[in-house]
């Protein structure tokens, strides 16, 4: 075999048989903290740090009162877009985590981006939690529930908030808890949005 031949195959060797995209992703916030019912703002910087064009096919927040906006979707390599986003946090009170999801032509696709931030009450009045059922936020927090009971209900509606359910089992606290809601801690009144059966069925719930 020829030294010329045997160099040849020892540097194709080297080199990786594909080349590939690579997403590194650097997130900011303006801040790590707001007055409940102010905007939280912040950005992603997206970095195709591969040998291959990178596509963010498509981006999404886990609810409504998140936006975004990405102006380049197709980075070569080396370089970067930056990823807006703001959250609305009316009806918003203590610690918070919303998630990013970015879906792009990577094997290891999708990658998800944890925002969290708190949510400080505005004087002694706590949050306007009612805000919730006004437009985006009620396509999460509302709608979804719609002529549900029991645990679908639960799930649709409460868990994003409640994962690990409600400790009292008192059936008079979870009615009161339930309808009225309590704006010192962000829990919003359901009583004008749940219909009495409705009611009845996540009392049940919460009490087993």
């Amino acid at each position: 075999m020829s030294r010329g031949l045997l160099l040849g195959m020892v540097l194709l060797s080297a080199v990786p048989l594909f080349a590939e995209p690579r997403l590194s992703i650097t997130s900011h916030l303006d801040s790590k903290s707001v007055l409940t019912g102010e905007e939280l703002t912040g950005h992603l910087i997206l970095s195709n740090e591969g040998k291959d064009l990178l596509h963010i096919r498509g981006v999404r927040s886990s609810c409504g009162c998140t936006t975004l906006r990405l102006k380049e979707r197709r980075l070569k390599p080396g370089d970067s877009a930056q990823l807006d986003f703001v959250v609305d946090t009316r009806g918003k009170l203590g610690r918070i985590e919303k998630t990013i999801t970015l879906h792009t032509n990577e094997e290891d696709s999708p990658h998800v981006v944890t925002v969290d931030f708190h949510a400080l009450p505005d004087g002694m009045s706590g949050a306007d939690t009612q805000a919730i059922f006004e437009s985006p936020c009620a396509s999460c927090h509302l709608d979804p529930g719609i002529a549900l009971q029991s645990e679908p209900l639960y799930n649709a509606v409460c868990a994003m908030c409640h994962a690990s359910g409600i400790k009292t089992r008192d059936s008079s606290a979870l009615k009161h808890w339930i309808s009225e809601g309590n704006a010192q801690v962000g829990m919003p009144g359901f009583k004008h949005h749940l219909t009495g059966g409705q009611l009845q069925s996540l009392i049940k719930l919460l009490q087993q």
